[in-house]
């Protein structure tokens, strides 16, 4: 059994270097890795001295600075969400449009064939929709009910690790450490701040059940709490996150492991091993009862089998992650039945072109992916719905700069649990079960991606809560000054060798940092939609009726464009209410297009998308409608009627023609 923990500890000491190397240089983009090398060289060289002052400081004064730095966090994330709301698309969207009509009472789905299609996220939209009925009689909207939502989960999360790191760390460092990670970096502002999805809560869930096992209690009553606590949040995290149960397959290792060489221990964590065992078994009747609650019933034509995901994640066109081309196939074939014949071939068709070295490659190109943060911060969400015009100009610099922090903050968790990792091995030190567990299961979620399943930097962030016990949990005091002492002698190396470099690299950093231009910067967008590859149904425009919606934008575009069916003949423009100027929209430049669209200098103003039918036929049309969540600023008119709560689906983005 000995080798077989080694086995796992050298597993995951591999992936975090790869995760490392992966955030130093992907996307390779010059500029941005020496932005990334210079700050976290910079985290390593300053780290004694902050050390240091963390340490000197007593435990309350550490957290009154942890109350205002959580509260400077909070401010913060008001304000973005006031000034800065993000338009949001794709899975997070179309469940909280079905969360909507359940919360009132009216299912629909069979508007779109996407819950037929992943019906794991029926239980999600049900979940939310219990949200919403309760905001429902308060009357509060949908969008700020989502924002609480948001809120209560995110800062729990952050509040959680922090509480985690002062439990369990004497040394004041790396919670002050970790406090200034939220509050410096996007962790806080982006992503799970402004879209609601699966993501968030599972962090959650797994950073409580990793506190509950570490602090189990002793007493009848309060361990009875405790269970149902564990047991509840278990069934709901495997029904919103089905690859929780490689949880299970953990604790059923850590579990053989105690009975045969510390059964003493195994008699301790039986309880809560066993609640959460007996939550993952009760999860397959209670997602028959959310579906029927929910009034969901599954219809096998549209469903993928399995084996999709594993033929889709050894694509090498696509390095492991979604591919558009594999998914449109499924899509063409009638039936799960077809889909399951035809990928019984493909796949060790596949495979076989791979060979054992293309596969090699695949599995590292889906690990870095996995533990690569570069992509996290803008995930879900199509930009921002309405950028104030002094802050275009800082928006790159702000990106560059908050991607900088995110990828240096998540390359120093790596690089710490990787000397835990490595600490392990070197001395042989006898694991404790808690950070045996969080070990195994990081591993099995790597070992799951690499394997079996697409990989997204959003999967990885699940190695988060596991990589914060394994880092946090003590070891044997014995140890404890012997790696101080290293770490001492690591910085003040750092101190020396690394200063000429760190100073090179800032003076690089002054300069690249202008020279780096998105390709275009969303200026306004609404992009929430249902899709019409999942055959939502369409809107009609009657021969010589219009749509029409205002739209504000307060910096010049040089694009514009508004989303309509392929084989939709309506025409366009841009209307500037001021200067009464009309800007012609005209169908896609390219073959197979699906908007109208403009290209050339469009200034700051009040702007009318105006559509029309002139053909002498109904013509479909792409609106977006919800119960009690606003898109965008401005409603949609046909003809005389308002619709408040609907949208046309349209993006304004400005490039300044450098490459």
């Amino acid at each position: 059994m000995k080798y077989f923990k080694q086995f796992f500890i050298i597993s995951l000491g591999i992936s975090l270097i790869i995760g490392i190397i992966s955030n130093l240089f992907y996307p390779q983009n010059l500029s941005e890795t020496l932005i990334v090398s210079a700050l976290s060289l910079g985290i390593g060289f300053c780290l004694p001295k902050f050390a240091c002052w963390a340490n000197s400081l007593s435990k309350s004064r550490v957290s009154k600075i942890i109350y205002l730095i959580m509260g400077l966090i909070l401010v913060v994330q008001l304000l973005i969400l006031i000034f800065f709301p993000a338009t949001v698309y794709h899975d997070p969207f179309r469940v909280l449009h079905e969360a909507e009509l359940l919360s009132r009472n009216h299912p629909d789905w069979d508007n779109s064939t996407y819950f037929w299609r992943y019906s794991n996220n029926v239980p999600l939209a049900y979940f939310l929709s219990l949200w919403l009925r309760l905001t429902n009689v308060f009357q509060i909207s949908t969008n700020a009910a989502l924002h609480i939502l948001s809120l209560l989960f995110l800062d729990g999360f952050i509040i959680s690790s922090l509480k985690t790191c002062l439990n369990f760390v004497k040394s004041h460092t790396q919670v002050l450490a970790l406090a200034l990670f939220f509050l410096l970096g996007p962790f806080a502002y982006t992503y799970y701040l402004q879209v609601f999805y699966s993501d968030l809560p599972i962090l959650l869930i797994l950073l409580l059940t990793f506190n509950l096992l570490v602090r189990w209690p002793k007493s009848k009553k309060t361990q009875f709490i405790s269970a149902i606590f564990l047991f509840l949040i278990i069934v709901c995290g495997q029904l919103i996150k089905a690859n929780l149960i490689i949880l299970s397959i953990a604790i059923l290792i850590l579990i053989i492991d105690l009975f045969m060489y510390k059964k003493q221990l195994l008699r301790k964590m039986i309880v809560p091993l066993a609640v959460i065992l007996f939550a993952f078994a009760a999860t397959f009747p209670a997602s028959q009862a959310v579906s029927a609650a929910a009034g969901f019933k599954s219809n096998n034509r549209y469903q993928f089998p399995v084996a999709h995901w594993i033929w889709m994640s050894y694509n090498p066109a696509s390095h492991g992650t979604y591919n558009g081309s594999d998914v449109g196939k499924m899509i063409s074939l009638p039936s799960k039945s077809s889909r399951q014949t035809y990928i019984a071939k493909a796949l060790p068709e596949r495979l076989s072109r791979l060979g054992i070295n293309g596969i090699l490659r695949q599995w590292v190109a889906k690990v870095g992916i996995l533990l690569s943060v570069n992509d996290i911060q803008s995930a879900y969400t199509g930009g921002f719905i309405q950028v104030p015009r002094v802050y275009v100009n800082w928006q790159s610099k702000v990106h560059v700069l908050s991607q900088t922090i995110m990828r240096s903050g998540f390359i120093w968790i790596y690089l710490i649990a990787l000397s835990k990792c490595l600490e392990l091995l070197k001395r042989q030190t006898e694991l404790d079960s808690i950070r045996e567990l969080a070990i195994i299961l990081a591993s099995g979620y790597i070992f799951f991606h690499m394997l079996l399943w697409e990989s997204e930097s959003r999967y990885g962030q699940v190695l988060l809560p596991l990589l914060l016990i394994i880092n946090t949990l003590p070891i044997r005091e014995a140890k404890v000054q012997e790696i101080q002492k290293m770490q001492v002698r690591l910085f003040s190396s750092l101190h020396t060798k690394l200063a000429p470099l760190i100073v090179c690299l800032i003076v690089i950093l002054s300069n690249l940092i202008n020279w780096h231009e998105p390709a275009g910067q969303i200026i306004a967008a609404q992009r929430s939609q249902l899709s019409l590859q999942y055959h939502t149904k369409e809107t009609w425009v009657a021969p010589g009726k219009f749509v029409a919606q205002q739209m504000v934008i307060k910096h010049e575009v040089t694009l514009f464009s508004v989303a309509v069916p392929q084989d939709s003949k309506l025409s366009g423009e841009l209307i500037n209410y001021r200067t009464k100027r009309h800007y012609l929209l005209k169908h896609g430049l390219k073959a197979g297009s699906s908007s109208l669209s403009y290209h050339g200098k469009i200034t700051a103003g009040s702007y009318q998308i105006f559509l029309i039918n002139k053909n002498s036929q109904v013509q479909p049309i792409e609106i977006v409608q919800t119960v009690n969540y606003q898109l965008a600023p401005y409603p949609v008119k046909m003809n005389a009627r308002t619709i408040r709560f609907a949208s046309l689906v349209y993006k304004a983005t400005y490039s300044n023609g450098k490459s």
